[in-house]
């Protein structure tokens, strides 16, 4: 049996990628090793990465490589999870939020570094989400994701965030969008988890995750892991001063300092507020809002929806870092 030979494929979102330096390190790292000719393939308004994966796909490649933000990484790991390859997935992170990366310990800040870890780190198996949506029109669509789902504020957020903005100004680009969405508004939401008793529950924003830390190392879901098997929800409400005081010193202090001994894990679950962050985890979570509310998916806006169910799928790709 003929051996099979590898071949990179760099799916790249033009205009924040040094394509230059993204080149040479790759290429550097490949020639002497006599792979086959990378195939480069750069995304746009119409394909966002979906299908340039295929394309790479049919093309006989083994390694992709995504240099983009989670938007871009997300499309990318739906194809090829869809598509039910073997190709193995690396990140070089150019977006504004990179949260993959971050839970995968990927360097944010050299790129040589990125394209190695990227080419030939070790490969993880990861869990996807899969959610199952109906819009506010009736329509019903599917969408995996590998960071985080949100309903209400957060998605709201990403819904008003002018594109070019983000480009230009980061994470900026999200605070100003915060600010045109106030007041803030709650939501009312019937949550079900692994089909136990329904809860109605009021909140700003409903997380549902494969991982915990994001920007600024705040941890919504401690807990999380991206190969667990299972999906972690944030239910985040806090109404009053001090609840706003209690949710923040928790996400940030608390979850990544006291959490990790078990003295202080045991003093935050004893003094756990619910009406301002309650953690949930399980296999298949379904959400049904009393009134149209905003969803997003690894940070992009999918629109209003009246209902949505979330589906943990195991090992649903495989990630080199």
């Amino acid at each position: 049996m003929p051996k099979k030979s590898n071949r990179a494929a760099v799916i790249y979102y033009p205009g924040r990628v040094d394509l230059r330096k993204l080149r040479s390190a790759v290429e550097s790292a490949l020639i002497p090793l006599g792979w086959e000719p990378t195939l480069w393939l750069k995304t746009d308004a119409d394909e966002t990465g979906a299908a340039q994966a295929l394309r790479a796909i049919a093309q006989k490649a083994t390694h992709i490589v995504v240099a983009g933000g989670d938007g871009t990484v997300r499309t990318v790991l739906e194809a090829v999870a869809s598509a039910n390859s073997t190709a193995t997935v690396g990140i070089v992170p150019i977006g504004t939020g990179n949260v993959l990366a971050r839970n995968l310990g990927i360097q944010l800040d050299d790129i040589g570094v990125q394209v190695q870890r990227a080419l030939f780190g070790i490969a993880h198996p990861i869990d996807m989400g899969l959610a199952r949506v109906i819009l506010e029109d009736g329509t019903r669509l599917e969408r995996l994701f590998a960071v985080m789902a949100g309903i209400g504020l957060d998605a709201k957020i990403m819904l008003n965030t002018d594109a070019d903005r983000k480009r230009r100004l980061g994470w900026i680009a999200y605070v100003e969008s915060g600010f045109k969405s106030m007041p803030l508004k709650y939501h009312r939401l019937s949550v079900q988890v692994d089909g136990r008793e329904t809860r109605t529950v009021k909140v700003l924003t409903l997380l549902v995750g494969n991982v915990g830390l994001l920007p600024g190392r705040i941890s919504m879901m401690p807990d999380a892991a991206l190969d667990d098997g299972k999906l972690d929800v944030a239910v985040i409400g806090p109404r009053r001063f001090i609840d706003w005081i209690d949710f923040w010193s928790r996400v940030t202090i608390g979850n990544n300092v006291f959490r990790t001994t078990r003295a202080g894990r045991k003093l935050l679950d004893a003094t756990a507020n619910v009406k301002t962050l309650e953690n949930l985890a399980g296999k298949k979570v379904r959400v049904l809002p009393e009134a149209k509310v905003e969803l997003q998916l690894d940070g992009d806006a999918v629109g209003i929806i009246l209902e949505v169910e979330f589906e943990v799928k195991p090992r649903a790709i495989s990630v080199r870092s």
